[in-house]
Formats: structure tokens, sequence, C-alpha cells
């Protein structure tokens, strides 16, 4: 692991970050199992630049050999956020009470195919999430990617409910997971 390097960030990125994300998301995302739609790619580099306007967002990079390899990045979910009024099972009152600095939204987490397998995606989210002050972190991933799934599980994230369905969504539906008690960060790659 020592070949890579990892930067951690808060606030907008550089745009030759910002240009590396929209990359990777694209190689990762834009392809099975993921949900996508002609206008994804856009999308998504129109969220990144809106949420790393954010003050609370924090962005996470890989590099191997000055190459990206992969990225985290999230921010602090407001206090009147939506994200558990959308799932339809109720959920007690005390998980879903939120005030600011509780809960921090994963976004998007990704590494390049090639690099999969070498701990960045882990080490990546370890030092993300290590940097944060929030108690828990949430994220939302498509019911279609199981391995996703699987990897966020081993993790400790639990899987709370299904949200939905979105209008003009794709996909309509989302699998949302917390991660209660966040932890301080792993050696840096």
């Amino acid at each position: 692991m020592s070949e890579f390097v990892l930067e951690l960030r808060g606030g907008t990125p550089p745009e030759d970050w910002f240009t590396s994300i929209c990359a990777i998301h694209d190689d990762v995302f834009l392809g099975e199992p993921f949900a996508w739609t002609p206008d994804t790619s856009q999308e998504n580099a129109e969220e990144l630049r809106r949420l790393s306007e954010d003050p609370s967002f924090s962005v996470a990079m890989a590099w191997q050999g000055g190459e990206p390899v992969g990225y985290a990045y999230g921010h602090r979910l407001p206090p009147g956020h939506g994200w558990w009024r959308a799932i339809p099972e109720p959920l007690p009152a005390a998980f879903t009470a939120e005030w600011d600095g509780r809960t921090f939204a994963l976004v998007s987490l990704a590494v390049v195919t090639d690099w999969r397998g070498h701990g960045i995606g882990r080490t990546l989210l370890d030092n993300l999430l290590g940097s944060r002050t929030e108690e828990r972190a949430v994220l939302s991933v498509q019911p279609t990617a199981l391995g996703t799934q699987e990897f966020y599980r081993r993790l400790g994230w639990r899987l709370i409910g299904r949200n939905g369905p979105f209008a003009g969504i794709t996909p309509p539906r989302w699998d949302v997971y917390v991660l209660e008690h966040l932890s301080r960060p792993s050696p840096a790659l």
C-alpha cells in the first residue's frame, strides 16, 4: 500500500480533483450493475459543484503514481433533511431525530476497476469518516449494486431500509445504510 498516496481536503476541491472525480465516477457508475441515464454524468458534475460549496463538504482522493485511482466525498446533513422521511417503513423517533452535527452523508465512493481489491476503498472511507466529528454516517446504494452493498456490510454498515419511489430519479428506489459511532482513520495509504 505504500505506493498509494491519500489526500484529504475540506471545502471546494481544486479543479484537477473535480475533473478526476468526475472521470472516475463515469468509469465506475455508467455501467452495470448501476442504473443510469444519458444525463447521469452531467447531473453528477452539477451535484458535485453544488455540494462542494457546502462548508461541511470533505473529499478524500487516492493517487497511484500521480494518477487518481479513487475518491470518497460527502457532507453533514442539515437538521431538516428528508433522508428518513423517504423510507416507507416507520423508524424509531430516537433514530430519525436529527441535529446539527449528528449525521454525515457519504454521497459517493468509487475506485477505478483496475485498483479494486487493494484496500483503497476502505482506506478512503476510513480516513474520510475518521476526519469527521459527526456521530454517524449514512449512504444510499442502488438496489442492483449487490457487490457494493456487500462491501459496506463487511465494513459494519447496517441496512435501514429502501427509500422512494422518487419521481424523475434513476433508479427510483435506493437502499439506505447507516454506520454508527464513527471511528478514527486507519493509517494513510
